[in-house]
């Protein structure tokens, strides 16, 4: 009870703000590192999926004897392959089910292959970057006026294709000291790929996959003929975030340069004296575009294979040939990067190099 004749003191204005003010501070501090430890579980998370991902990489390779190749196709163009490399993995990542969907006699996009190719898997996703998600197909398949899948299930993962963007059929014309792990096959080659034994600069500094964000509006596809600025569709007229799917083959051409594919590289050409460097993370970024490049070693420039990319701040996750994964900081001298990403180039890279 309050004394007769005492009154509780009242709180002042004042004393009110300086309590909201401590408030503050403290939720200013407290929110970012509640932040800072979200991240740090899904970047964990996200090198779990990575670390699965090599050891499926591995089975296959006990089992057939060589990794997959990252796309398999007979198309010159390549704008429309048969599969990717994610494809040829699912029966090792427990996906049977997927990939007896899958017809392999057909390409990606044949009505026989709708089902499967719309599948979203959740080890294919980045845990930074999103849970799932998928490609609309229906304003594409209206504007070429040809039957495409409705959906095809999208990816936050790429096969390392080295320091060349070349993309050709013919895979031999790329330079060799500039080949990733995963190329190019046709359907008759799918067991001619990359072999532990052909690993010659070593499975531990050897870069097999790593973070490939996409559908994400953080991460904007380029205008290929003003690259500071970010693409914008032909019908939306808004920006073009980039996208990709594991099930769907094909990569971008000059008239609809914003796909990003299963494949991502280093360098754009990788040779002195102009390797044409892609830098990990690069705003807005390249997508991946057959150009038709005549002698198949991309010398000439028209062809272009995305860059790795996340969401992790200041880097990317990677998983290496020998199925260990780290984070390379986006920061790598880019003769260490480059040299990460090819398999018999013949440089020397130590731990301490990155």
């Amino acid at each position: 009870m309050n004394p007769a004749g005492r009154q509780r003191p009242a709180r002042t204005l004042l004393e009110l703000l300086v309590v909201i003010a401590i408030i503050a501070v403290l939720l200013g501090l407290l929110v970012p590192a509640v932040q800072k430890v979200r991240e740090s579980a899904a970047r964990a998370h996200c090198q779990s999926h990575l670390k699965q991902l090599g050891i499926a990489l591995h089975h296959h390779h006990d089992v057939r004897k060589c990794f997959p190749p990252g796309l398999v196709t007979d198309q010159v163009t390549l704008s429309d392959a048969d599969s990717t490399g994610f494809t040829h993995l699912l029966p090792f990542l427990e996906q049977n089910a997927t990939f007896k969907l899958y017809s392999f006699d057909e390409p990606w996009f044949a009505q026989a292959n709708y089902q499967a190719v719309g599948i979203e898997i959740a080890l294919f996703y980045c845990p930074s970057n999103r849970s799932g998600g998928s490609i609309d197909l229906a304003p594409m398949a209206a504007e070429w006026n040809y039957p495409l899948p409705p959906r095809a299930a999208g990816c936050d993962y790429a096969f390392c294709f080295g320091a060349n963007g070349a993309l050709n059929r013919r895979w031999q014309k790329q330079p060799p000291e500039t080949r990733g792990v995963f190329g190019i096959r046709g359907t008759r080659e799918i067991t001619s790929g990359v072999r532990l034994a052909d690993i010659r600069d070593g499975t531990s500094t050897t870069l097999a996959m790593g973070d490939a964000a996409a559908g994400t509006p953080a991460l904007l596809v380029r205008d290929m003929t003003n690259p500071s600025q970010p693409a914008r569709g032909l019908l939306t007229g808004q920006p073009v975030i980039i996208e990709q799917s594991w099930g769907a083959a094909g990569v971008g051409e000059t008239t609809h340069p914003w796909y990003g594919s299963v494949l991502a590289v280093t360098a754009q050409y990788g040779l002195a004296p102009d390797p044409r460097d892609e830098p990990m993370n690069r705003k807005p970024l390249t997508p991946t575009v057959y150009g038709g490049d005549a002698r198949g070693d991309n010398a000439s420039g028209l062809d272009y294979v995305s860059g790795f990319r996340s969401v992790h701040p200041g880097g990317c996750n990677f998983l290496f040939c020998d199925s260990s994964v780290r984070f390379v900081a986006d920061g790598i001298r880019p003769a260490v990067y480059r040299a990460l990403s090819t398999y018999a180039g013949g440089e020397v890279v130590s731990g301490d190099d990155y």
